[in-house]
C-alpha cells in the first residue's frame, strides 16, 4: 500500500483566457476543478498505473468536500483528517495568446495540535511493507518539527518514507534522513543554501547529503533530471514534446517512480528514473490541470534518454 500525505491540499481550478488584461474584467473558459497538491497528485498517478493507494491528509469545508467528491469519482480511496478551517483553493489561468499561465497559490487553514494529533494517529497505523510519501507545503499550525517526529517514527518501524516538499522545509527535514527527497534545481539551490545550476555542480553539492538521503532527484537541470544514490548517478531527459501545461509534472515523476518503488522495492536507479521522466512527460502534454494517462506513460518510457554519470 501507498499512503500520500498531503498536509496543504486543494482544490485546483484551472481555465483559459484569449488575453489576461490587468485591471479589467477578464473572462475564463474551459473551467476545470480537479483536487491539487503535491501528495494528491502523486497519488493519482500511482493509483493510474495500478497500485493500491489511500489519499490522506487534512480536508476541511466546501472545498474539502469538492476534493472527495472528485476523487470519488475517480475511484481513488482516500481518509482525510477531518478540520474546522475551510481547504484552500488555488487558481490557474492559461493566456490563449502565448500559452503562459498565472498560478495563484493560497496559503491555506489553520490546522489545530488536536487535529495534527488525529494524522499522526492514523498515520501510526502503517505497517513496515507500506510506503509513506509526504508532498507539499505545510499549512498554518504545523511545522517541521512535526514532520521530523513522523519521518522518525516510520524509520523506528521499518516504514519507507519519501518526501517531495519545498527546499526550505527540506533543511530541517532531512535531519530526518528520510528514504528520497526531490527537490527542483530551486529548491536545492535552497536546500543547500548556494546558487549551483550546471549538472556536474548539481551532483557533486547532492553528493553531501547523501548520509542523510540514500536517494535523491533533483529535477530541472540543463533540462532533464538526476537521480542518484551513494553508488551510481543517471541523468535523463524526456522527448522532444509540445509541453502544454508545466502543472504537476514533478509530482507526476514521484508518484510514478513510488509505484515502481511498491511493486519492485529493489528497483534500480536507471528503471525508476525512466518511469518517473515518463509520467512527467505525460503530464506535461496534457492541457491545463490534467495529469498523465497510464497509457501515455507507458508510451513515453521507450523514449527516455538516460545516460550514466
Amino acid at each position: 500500500m501507498i499512503y500520500t500525505v498531503t498536509f496543504n491540499p486543494a482544490l485546483d481550478v484551472s481555465g483559459v483566457v484569449d488575453n489576461l488584461i490587468p485591471d479589467e474584467k477578464n473572462y475564463v473558459r474551459d473551467e476545470m476543478h480537479l483536487p491539487g497538491g503535491n501528495g494528491l497528485n502523486a497519488g493519482v498517478i500511482a493509483h493510474r498505473l495500478k497500485r493500491e493507494v489511500i489519499l490522506t491528509g487534512f480536508i476541511g469545508g466546501s472545498n474539502g468536500e469538492e476534493i472527495k467528491r472528485l476523487l470519488n469519482r475517480g475511484k481513488i480511496p482516500h481518509n482525510f483528517v477531518e478540520i474546522a478551517g475551510m481547504t484552500r483553493m488555488n487558481l490557474t489561468i492559461a493566456n490563449k495568446n502565448d500559452h503562459r499561465q498565472t498560478r495563484l497559490s493560497f496559503p491555506g487553514p489553520l490546522v489545530k495540535a488536536s487535529e495534527a494529533r488525529n494524522l499522526a494517529a492514523f498515520l501510526h497505523k502503517v505497517s513496515p511493507e507500506d510506503i509513506i510519501l509526504l508532498g507539499g507545503s505545510l499549512p498554518l499550525g504545523l511545522n517541521t518539527t512535526y514532520v521530523v517526529k513522523l519521518i522518525k517514527n516510520f524509520r523506528s518501524n521499518g516504514i519507507r518514507c519519501l518526501v517531495d516538499m519545498p527546499g526550505h522545509l527540506l533543511k530541517n527535514i532531512i535531519t530526518a534522513k528520510p528514504s528520497f527527497i526531490k527537490p527542483n534545481l530551486s529548491e536545492f539551490q535552497i536546500l543547500i543554501g548556494k546558487k549551483v545550476t550546471s549538472l556536474n555542480g548539481v551532483v557533486q553539492s547532492a553528493r553531501r547529503l547523501l548520509d542523510y538521503v540514500p536517494i535523491i532527484c533533483i529535477s530541472s537541470v540543463e533540462g532533464g533530471a538526476i537521480l542518484m544514490s551513494e553508488h551510481e548517478v543517471w541523468y535523463g531527459k524526456i522527448p522532444s514534446v509540445r509541453i502544454r501545461s508545466t502543472v504537476g509534472a514533478g509530482d507526476s515523476m514521484v508518484g510514478a517512480m513510488t509505484s515502481l518503488w511498491d511493486r519492485n522495492p529493489s528497483a534500480s536507479i536507471e528503471e525508476l528514473l525512466r518511469l518517473g521522466l515518463s509520467a512527467s512527460c505525460a503530464t506535461l502534454t496534457e492541457p491545463g490541470l490534467t495529469l498523465g494517462s497510464q497509457r501515455s506513460i507507458l508510451k513515453y518510457q521507450s523514449q527516455i534518454k538516460l545516460k550514466k554519470l
